[in-house]
């Protein structure tokens, strides 16, 4: 009677599509400012270090129309942000016998979680890192730590610079998350904004226009907590996918993106030690678009709420 197997030399151009796969669901899963902030994709091949444009258009104004007279037209012209990809990680990991391994999905589920989870870490620290370029800054180090009042306090700069309504969030450490579940107004239902349901499971909660959320990436400095509360277009995170190995190198590789992330999987069999060796790696950069979007809020860290 026949056996039925499964090889490596049947599945070594799928296995890595899978991989990458996975490995780009755990990536979303485990971010949380890579979700909020602006993100841009192009399918370009790139190198670490090279800076890239991300085009924006211009300014338009509205202009009186009287009758009998042409319209004018107006003069705006477009510009570009810079983004330099100078973040370059890799997470790699060897499985001894591929064919046995493909067969667990359950390893690829728990192994593949444990090792994105820290490529997550690295994409939102970079984010939360830019805290530091942002103008307009709030202290909320005083007793009794955040209030109604710094939330209200945010919301004005932000509605003084004409940022957007949609897309506003106040991202906490887990110190001012404390702070802000003693706040009344956005833990009673009786005052909280209707949720519907959560956006991820760092989600707070919503009140004063911010959608909540908790990053335990947020930067500790000086014995304060940097909290950033900002629309979208305040930070931009930009992916290229890295060049390929050239062909007959001995290697198989998969590039996945999704929603301004994209991952490379390389595969490749080590003989010294008998398995198949995966090593995903992004690169991306991170960039200040517009400071006017953006507000630090600085809290204590270890809070004592009476």
């Amino acid at each position: 009677m026949a056996i039925l197997s499964v090889t490596t030399s049947q599945v070594d151009d799928s296995i890595p599509t899978l991989v990458a796969a996975e490995a780009l669901g755990y990536l979303k899963a485990n971010t949380v400012f890579a979700r909020l902030v602006r993100r841009d994709w192009d399918d370009e091949v790139s190198k670490a270090g090279q800076t890239i444009k991300i085009p924006y258009g211009g300014t338009l104004t509205a202009n009186s129309k009287t009758a009998a007279t042409a319209i004018t037209l107006n003069q705006a012209d477009d510009g570009a942000y810079s983004v330099t990809l100078d973040q370059h990680y890799e997470v790699s990991f060897l499985i001894d016998d591929i064919a046995e391994a493909i067969s667990k999905p359950d390893w690829f589920s728990i192994y593949g979680a444990q090792a994105i989870a820290v490529l997550a870490e690295k994409v939102d620290a970079a984010i939360a890192a830019k805290y530091s370029g942002f103008s307009q800054t709030i202290d909320a180090t005083v007793a009794g730590g955040l209030t109604v009042g710094h939330f209200l306090n945010a919301r004005r700069y932000l509605n003084a610079a004409k940022a957007p309504m949609q897309n506003r969030y106040a991202v906490l450490h887990e110190d001012a998350e404390y702070e802000a579940l003693n706040i009344d107004k956005i833990t009673n239902r009786d005052y909280a904004e209707t949720l519907g349901n959560m956006a991820a499971n760092s989600m707070v909660g919503r009140f004063a226009g911010f959608d909540i959320m908790l990053d335990q990436q947020i930067v500790e400095s000086a014995g304060t907590c940097k909290n950033m509360f900002f629309h979208r277009d305040a930070l931009c995170l930009a992916s290229r996918p890295l060049p390929q190995a050239p062909a007959g190198m001995g290697v198989v590789q998969k590039v996945m993106a999704e929603d301004g992330l994209g991952l490379r999987v390389t595969m490749s069999y080590d003989h010294d030690y008998l398995g198949a060796k995966f090593t995903v790696d992004l690169l991306y950069g991170i960039a200040e678009l517009r400071d006017s979007h953006g507000v630090t809020v600085s809290t204590d860290i270890d809070p004592v709420i009476s």
